[in-house]
């Protein structure tokens, strides 16, 4: 068995209350959340694909004829996913099909094939887990699994896990990156996902970590952050964006007369590494300086810089001045302030939470139960 054989059921409930507004259609890249899911999906070649929503809606009817999907609705209001499961699978055309939350926007359906062997038997649904935790929306129900969501709707039961626990389950253990797993259901969550998207579209992620003011820590907090990366096998590079100019040698070594005397190049090489300093008219731009290293043995950049970045930004704050808390921001760590945003906060101290929101930022996978912090975002 393949995708082929397989219907593709995207859960689209468009309650969207954490989010504040209709996540479905928050923009990634150019396109819309639900169509990013059905392109990818379509791009799969399953032998087809549902749309399972709340209600009918001409936005919704639009985009299931543009990716070749068949829209179904809730029998009954206010069921949930629970209710997008029972009607897509009561529309699926195969005996078994991928129920996939339209919030997933990083995930691989490569996956799927790795589930597929375990469809044999009494088995009614095969449940990735991840670090323990069950992936209901990102899992395999055959077709009659349907009957039990419908019967347990009608009764008043709309929890995945009460309802699950009444077919047969087949759990599968996965050991990938959790982020392939999360869900874009908060502004603070939607800021993460555009950081992840713009680092996919880089060679090599970059992350910067800025502050409103010198002196708040920024080049410890870097510090503290490459080790606890190298760990994890993550090689980084540091662009420091200083505005007072410098000197990279002292006076009297050859480097610093060669300068003095006018040269507006001066580059050493060793056995183990080089360096170059250039005057320039203009300050460079990170994306220029990134250009000249050796991009092939390097897995992250990170910049410093004072009050700005790119995206995606951690912004420190030691009440040294007032951050400006913009788009490209996608977590604050503080220490002794509070704001009123919808970005994650943090303490300033917190470099667990920092390791694990680069990894996320990077694609890398998380290790053991960190993997929960991104799965209940």
């Amino acid at each position: 068995m393949s995708p082929a054989d397989l219907t593709l059921i995207v859960a689209a409930g468009g309650k969207s209350t954490r989010m504040g507004r209709d996540k479905r259609f928050l923009p990634l890249d150019g396109e819309a959340l639900l169509a990013r899911t059905l392109r990818k999906g379509r791009m799969v070649g399953f032998s087809s694909i549902v749309l399972a929503a709340e209600g009918e809606r001409s936005d919704l009817t639009a985009l299931a004829e543009e990716h070749g999907a068949y829209l179904v609705t809730d029998e009954i209001s206010a069921q949930g996913p629970a209710a997008a499961i029972a009607a897509g699978l009561a529309a699926a055309k195969t005996e078994w099909a991928l129920v996939l939350s339209a919030d997933m926007p990083f995930y691989d359906f490569e996956l799927v094939r790795t589930l597929l062997p375990y469809a044999n038997g009494d088995t009614q649904v095969i449940l990735p887990t991840l670090s323990g935790y069950w992936q209901p929306l990102a899992a395999l129900y055959r077709r009659d699994a349907g009957a039990a969501f419908s019967t347990a709707i009608a009764r008043g039961d709309r929890k995945l896990g009460i309802i699950l626990r009444e077919l047969a389950v087949c759990e599968v253990p996965l050991t990938v990156d959790a982020g392939l797993f999360f869900n874009v259901n908060t502004p603070a969550a939607y800021r993460l996902a555009l950081g992840r998207l713009a680092n996919e579209q880089r060679t090599t992620p970059i992350l910067s970590v800025a502050a409103p003011a010198s002196g708040t820590g920024k080049t410890t907090f870097i510090e503290k952050l490459i080790p606890l990366l190298a760990a994890r096998g993550v090689r980084t590079a540091v662009i420091k964006s200083d505005s007072h100019g410098f000197t990279l040698d002292t006076e009297g070594k050859d480097t610093a007369r060669f300068s003095a005397a006018g040269a507006e190049a001066v580059a050493v090489s060793s056995p183990d590494g080089y360096f170059i300093q250039q005057k320039t008219k203009t300050r460079q731009d990170f994306q220029n300086l990134i250009a000249q290293m050796d991009g092939n043995s390097l897995d992250l950049y990170i910049t410093e810089s004072r009050s700005r970045g790119v995206l995606p930004t951690f912004m420190l704050d030691r009440g040294l001045g007032m951050p400006e808390i913009d788009e490209r921001i996608v977590a604050y760590f503080a220490k002794g302030r509070t704001i009123d945003s919808d970005v994650l906060t943090f303490d300033l101290d917190d470099m667990d939470t920092a390791v694990r929101l680069a990894l996320f930022l990077m694609g890398r996978p998380l290790y053991g139960a960190d993997g929960e912090m991104f799965l209940t975002m």
